[in-house]
């Protein structure tokens, strides 16, 4: 069973941001302002990429897409992070409506229609827990007679915490929330093409099957000043707590997130 997971890294596109914009022109200037930037490869450094490099499973693809225009210095800088982290792809697309352009990518990396597709998404401030491949590989595994009978099942590992990152490090607040985009997958059956970018995250449920494993600290949810679901009229609030010691310890251990890197990222000035 093949493993992708997709990550949109600032795409310019239609679509795909609950902040609107009236032109592609004012979009760009939105997506790779320079504090907006900063920011995200702040997050995607200190977190995203932790997490991804840290599977215990490492035989999957990471996709992260960025757009055609994505400005060079900014290529630059993301392609340094990622050298390391062998699972990972960068792949450029022209500003085509947002689902659209993530459903091509991974068409595109997907290398065999009649094999089993595992996807799963991580937006470039999110993370996930160390075994999020070897339990999804496992659950598909094991729920096999399942997705033989249907196009594609969902799974959604429901439990984590919804974090922020700060010069004193990490601060979080525990959170389980169903159908959220991190830590879920859709399993896409032998033959089939429509996968987790084709339907909104959130409404999964009403359109195919869907497995939920509660219980197990998967997902990582970021809140910070440029996260897209703060723009969300009534968005929760959240009380953050930072980590002990032991914390920290577990931390590292689940998600791959080392603490002190975090507050070294946090605390250095913009370059």
């Amino acid at each position: 069973m093949q493993v992708l997971g997709l990550c949109r890294f600032s795409y310019l596109g239609h679509g795909g941001f609950k902040v609107m914009h009236e032109t592609l022109d004012e979009r760009r200037a939105y997506l790779y302002a320079p504090a907006r930037m900063e920011d995200r490869f702040r997050q995607f450094e200190a977190i995203t990429l932790p997490s991804v490099a840290g599977q215990t499973d490492p035989d999957f693809k990471f996709l992260v897409v960025i757009g055609e225009c994505f400005p060079d210095s900014y290529r630059a800088r993301l392609e340094g992070l990622v050298r390391d982290v062998p699972q990972v792809r960068i792949s450029a697309y022209p500003p085509l409506r947002h689902r659209t352009a993530m459903a091509q990518a991974l068409d595109d990396h997907r290398h065999d229609i009649d094999a089993p597709c595992l996807q799963f998404r991580l937006d470039d401030d999110d993370g996930m827990a160390r075994d999020f491949v070897a339990r999804y590989r496992e659950v598909a595994a094991d729920t096999e007679a399942l997705w033989r009978k249907h196009p594609a099942v969902a799974v959604d590992f429901n439990t984590g915490y919804v974090f922020r990152c700060v010069q004193r490090g990490i601060e979080v607040s525990p959170f389980q929330f169903a159908y959220s985009a991190i830590a879920l997958g859709v399993i896409v059956a032998p033959g089939h093409r429509e996968g987790i970018m084709h339907f909104g995250h959130h409404k999964l449920w009403t359109v195919m099957p869907t497995i939920t494993v509660p219980g197990e600290d998967m997902m990582l949810r970021g809140h910070n000043d440029f996260n897209d679901s703060r723009a969300k009229p009534g968005a929760k609030q959240f009380r953050y707590q930072p980590l002990d010691a032991d914390e920290e310890a577990y931390f590292k251990a689940r998600f791959n997130i080392d603490n002190a890197r975090v507050r070294e990222i946090f605390s250095a000035p913009p370059p």
